[in-house]
């Protein structure tokens, strides 16, 4: 079987948040508050889970130019309204170290701010279009992770 198992993944992006020493925040960028969110909440499929796999492949794909065949739907019941339906490529292992690394990277004092995950995946993206010389981000108010 091709992909990876996603409730595998699931299952140990949850124990990693659990054991970190981090918050999972997001910026409600209408209130201009912060939320905490918990680690289960963060690591389903209907809840960061997606934003965290995004933010992973462009990692991935910025080192090795593969991506991760990422199915995402919208879903208006999900947390962000994205649903991860399957992870069609990769290895567990490069998937979960893919998401661990933008994780670092979107990680501060205060904790893991969720809404950088958005960052990573734009610098990423924007270092990738330098060095093809050609642009792979939407231009025309297409959808890109925030």
């Amino acid at each position: 079987m091709d992909g990876v198992d996603l409730r595998t993944v699931n299952r140990v992006l949850q124990a990693l948040l659990d054991q970190g020493r981090q918050p999972v925040l997001l910026e409600d960028r209408v209130s201009g508050k912060t939320l905490e969110v918990a680690p289960d909440s963060a690591a389903e499929p209907d809840g960061l889970l997606p934003v965290f796999l995004v933010a992973g492949e462009a990692v991935w794909r910025e080192a090795t130019g593969k991506g991760f065949k990422l199915d995402i739907q919208r879903d208006p019941s999900a947390f962000l309204g994205y649903r991860i339906q399957n992870i069609g490529a990769g290895s567990f292992p490069v998937v979960m170290l893919s998401m661990m690394e933008a994780t670092a990277q979107a990680s501060g004092p205060g904790g893991i701010l969720v809404n950088e995950l958005g960052a990573v995946w734009r610098a990423a993206t924007e270092r990738l279009e330098r060095a093809a010389g050609l642009s792979l981000a939407p231009r025309d108010g297409g959808a890109s992770p925030r």
